[in-house]
């Protein structure tokens, strides 16, 4: 039988309480109570079980106090690990947030935002540009960004759906949901570093037509996402864009520190066949 629904606001008053103290003897950015209470909103709008859902969070807020507690009077390490953390969130701040789950990471949620951005407003844009054998690699490229990246409907992807199993799995440990989140990210990687590596090839076997602005006729995608498409590379010739791809594609390696997941020969698509 499960708790009441006063035992259940009773358990949320307490765990307000707990982020707040947290925060004012360690850091506010760690127990984030703005963050949590998004999280209890999702939760409820997909009315998940609130109760599975506190003793999650509970369990979470101990284990990060734990990691901190043993350090509370070593401040200048404290401060160090501040301005880490501050760095990064500041560095995948500008990518857009997709929370998939009120229990999913905020560097995931951030990771998965910007790799879908990319799959959906400029990956496409490829398809006027790439020509021959070439294009049997853009397809299976763009396979990939669809199990890793691409919302369906409103359901996240294919990948995004399997780690939020894992999230929910009963009793599942961190060290799984860790696992598989640094998976995705590791996926992910790989694939952007092929889209990367297929842009230096297509800049040095050079096309003459690249040098003409680009045109969107052939674009065969409808609605806002090819409005967003040519809004994005409106006025750019075809070596612009493959340059401002390869910068953001690179630029989302960094932000998210995945420049090390590089990997030669078959693609993740082909793993997962």
């Amino acid at each position: 039988m499960g708790i009441s629904k006063k035992e259940t606001e009773l358990l949320l008053l307490k765990l307000r309480n707990k982020f707040n103290d947290y925060a004012k003897e360690y850091s506010s950015k760690w127990f984030n109570i703005k963050d949590f209470e998004e999280r209890l909103e999702l939760a409820k709008r997909n009315k998940m079980n609130l109760e599975g859902f506190i003793l999650a969070e509970i369990a979470n807020l101990e284990k990060i106090k734990e990691k901190f507690g043993s350090q509370k009077e070593e401040n200048s390490f404290t401060q160090l690990v501040d301005k880490k953390i501050e760095e990064n969130v500041e560095r995948i701040n500008k990518y857009p947030e997709i929370r998939f789950h009120p229990l999913a990471g905020y560097e995931i949620s951030r990771f998965y935002g910007a790799i879908s951005q990319f799959a959906v407003c400029y990956f496409p844009v490829l398809w006027l540009l790439v020509k021959g054998d070439l294009r049997e690699r853009l397809h299976q490229l763009e396979e990939t960004f669809r199990y890793l990246a691409v919302p369906r409907g409103s359901k996240p992807s294919k990948r995004i759906d399997d780690h939020i199993l894992v999230l929910i799995r009963k009793n599942v440990p961190e060290i799984e949901v860790e696992k598989d989140r640094n998976e995705y990210l590791k996926e992910s990687a790989f694939l952007l570093h092929q889209v990367v590596q297929l842009l230096e090839q297509l800049l040095a076997n050079r096309d003459s037509e690249w040098e003409n602005p680009l045109t969107f006729e052939k674009l065969f995608i409808e609605g806002d996402n090819k409005r967003i498409i040519i809004n994005n590379f409106s006025g750019l010739t075809g070596y612009g864009a493959m340059l401002m791809m390869k910068d953001i594609a690179l630029q989302i390696i960094n932000d998210f520190r995945l420049g090390a997941f590089k990997k030669k020969g078959s693609s993740a698509y082909n793993r997962m066949r």
